[in-house]
């Protein structure tokens, strides 16, 4: 089965999250805290909230503060902004990493030194990214087919194109404005649960 990831848009305030991803932890497998702007402190207060809510640790993951992964017991999205996978793996050796990449390079340097999933895109036009060019399927399916890890997608992925990445045997997708910028989070959330589920 194919994962279902949401990550958060930086738009949303911490109380705002704090109400609404409970409501959607039944629908995702992981919630994404990306949230650049927050101190270690707010991150921290977040996820306790969520834990708090029944949102369970392993469905959290916090993407580039590995303080804050390690002492709420999460998942860390490193990103090249991060540490090394390899230096957190070496001081680490039992907590789960993800790594975001960019390159088929990056993918297998991001898989030797022991993450253990990749999150690659953008597959198709965002407006997160506007004027670059989406990496497109064949190169999703290209990491598919040279890495052993699961490789997550991401960029421009919606209901209507979501059985399209599927089929190149990716473990999943990750959604950001389509889920949280719509107007109704939890019913946009289930439009791509029924898709995964076919």
């Amino acid at each position: 089965m194919s994962h279902l990831h949401l990550i958060t848009t930086g738009r949303d305030s911490k109380e705002v999250l704090e109400q609404t991803l409970p409501q959607l932890a039944m629908s995702v497998d992981r919630i994404h805290l990306r949230e650049p702007t927050w101190s270690v402190r707010e991150l921290v207060s977040c996820i306790d909230t969520l834990l708090d809510q029944g949102v369970r640790a392993d469905q959290l993951v916090v993407h580039d503060r590995l303080d804050a992964a390690l002492v709420t017991g999460t998942t860390v999205q490193l990103t090249r902004r991060s540490l090394s996978v390899e230096r957190v793996r070496a001081q680490f050796p039992t907590i789960f990493i993800g790594q975001s990449v960019h390159s088929l390079t990056e993918a297998m340097v991001a898989e030797q030194a022991g993450a253990d999933y990749v999150m690659y895109g953008h597959i198709f036009e965002t407006d997160s990214k506007p004027g670059v060019a989406p990496r497109g399927l064949d190169a999703l399916q290209q990491f598919v087919d040279w890495t052993s890890i699961p490789v997550i997608a991401i960029g421009g992925i919606k209901p209507e194109n979501l059985s399209d990445v599927l089929t190149t045997g990716c473990s999943g997708v990750a959604i950001l404005s389509g889920i949280l910028g719509q107007a109704d989070p939890a019913e946009a959330a289930g439009r791509f649960r029924t898709v995964i589920g076919r």
